[in-house]
């Protein structure tokens, strides 16, 4: 197998990864798991954001680096707006409170609007794959 076929399979792993975090995001979110489903969320959008990285043969470290860099770079590229990097980020914060706070009370029509988030950002990144794809 050579390099790029290697990071191809990488690429469609990590997203078919995402797909799965979002079917598990709503799923969690149907069952009152909004602890589950905001931590799946943000999984699917760093599985996502990971692909587009990795087809662009980059990889991160840490969290924070991958969230910076669809800051520096996917923003100006415009295959993501400020909001939705943002939300990226705030994501993250909210996947920290899930796992690690002590009370947290996430009222549902803010889980709903996280999975929606998750999958408008998810969306994104296969089409920055796609772009990458055709180039």
């Amino acid at each position: 197998m050579t390099e790029q076929e290697s990071r191809e399979r990488i690429v469609a792993q990590q997203m078919l990864l995402a797909r799965e975090c979002l079917d598990d995001a709503a799923a969690a979110a149907s069952r009152g798991s909004s602890r589950l489903a905001w931590n799946r969320a943000y999984y699917a959008c760093f599985h996502a954001a990971t692909a587009v990285f990795v087809a662009r043969n980059r990889r991160f470290r840490k969290h924070r680096g991958i969230i910076k860099a669809v800051h520096e770079e996917l923003v100006p590229e415009g295959f993501v707006g400020p909001e939705q990097a943002v939300a990226f980020e705030g994501l993250y914060a909210q996947r920290l409170d899930a796992d690690y706070g002590d009370f947290l009370d996430i009222p549902r029509e803010q889980v709903t609007n996280t999975l929606e988030t998750a999958q408008r950002f998810v969306a994104a990144m296969q089409a920055a794959i796609d772009a990458s794809a055709r180039s």
